[in-house]
């Protein structure tokens, strides 16, 4: 104890001095750990927080992100209620749909169609056919195949009309050949559209149902004025339009839907003479709208491979 007394500042200076150097040390060791960076081995196999350390909004609570549904586009032209247009595409939605040689209940049975199957309304017949009270439909279905097919008896529908396949962006002749004639009508209205090809037909027959159509520059399907044969888009000049020469390459404005298809008229006809009762006025409608009418062209050149021939029906 006596020793203690005597040497009681010294080790007063010594203890000192070892706080001081513990504090500094554990200075050091406490600003390591501060910067010291995370590893792999620290975050685990992700740097994103676990599942069972994120919070769900409340019912109530608005999410801080809500993706917008993306609009259907909106059709240049719809269909009439319970119509299928002429040159639409319908899909079966009934079990069983018999296919017959023609139009009747007598007619022989060719094929049957599952629910689900896609037909095409063949082109260039207006349609329906209206034979033991049933309306009856050309169609083509499963590639070459066609025949008639009844739409339905009464309120019950055997085919329904299916949306119209729109293409975004600008259209060129191609784009309008990938579609149906009706799906033209409705992806497009009256809108202005420009395409380009060649103009003429090199071997045409006609194919079509007799028929008389008014106003026949409009709605008259025997025509030879095509653009891009052999898929190739049919066009229709007023009255008093002047025509290009064939082979010519044209780039052509025109439009589906014109004022005219107001007025239009189709009767059968055999020798040209008038039979049987005229087209349903809103078919006839339908049919001279899917028409492509010009306003204006420019020849922009020649298709040398362009030759002409006629072979009638």
């Amino acid at each position: 104890m006596a020793w203690l007394r005597q040497h009681q500042q010294a080790i007063g200076i010594g203890v000192a001095a070892l706080a001081l150097v513990l504090l500094v040390v554990a200075g050091f060791l406490g600003w390591a750990t501060f910067t010291k960076r995370p590893s792999m081995a620290d975050l685990g196999s992700s740097s994103q927080p676990s599942a069972s350390t994120v919070s769900s909004p409340s019912a109530g609570a608005t999410p801080a992100f809500e993706p917008m549904a993306t609009p259907e586009p909106t059709p240049g032209f719809e269909a009439p209620a319970g119509i299928l247009p002429p040159n639409s595409r319908a899909v079966v939605v009934v079990d069983a749909l018999q296919v017959r040689e023609q139009a009747g209940l007598n007619a022989a049975v060719m094929d049957t169609l599952p629910a689900g199957t896609v037909v095409e309304l063949r082109r260039g017949y207006t349609d329906p056919e209206a034979v033991d009270g049933i309306d009856w439909y050309h169609v083509d279905y499963d590639r070459d195949l066609f025949g008639v097919v009844a739409g339905g008896v009464g309120g019950e529908r055997y085919l329904k009309l299916l949306p119209a396949r729109c293409e975004d962006g600008d259209s060129d002749l191609a784009a309008l050949m990938r579609i149906t004639a009706w799906e033209r009508l409705a992806c497009f209205g009256d809108s202005s559209i420009t395409v380009t090809g060649t103009y003429g037909c090199p071997v045409c027959g006609i194919a079509y149902p007799r028929g008389g159509y008014e106003p026949a520059w409009l709605a008259n399907p025997d025509t030879l004025a095509y653009l891009g044969w052999p898929d190739a888009i049919a066009l229709h000049f007023g009255p008093e339009a002047g025509l290009p020469p064939n082979a010519s390459i044209v780039r052509v404005t025109g439009h589906f839907s014109d004022p005219a298809s107001s007025t239009c008229v189709i009767r059968p006809t055999m020798d040209g003479f008038p039979i049987g009762a005229e087209v349903d006025p809103v078919i006839a409608e339908l049919w001279c709208r899917e028409q492509f009418v010009v306003e204006a062209y420019e020849i922009i050149g020649t298709d040398p491979d362009f030759t002409h021939s006629f072979a009638p029906a």
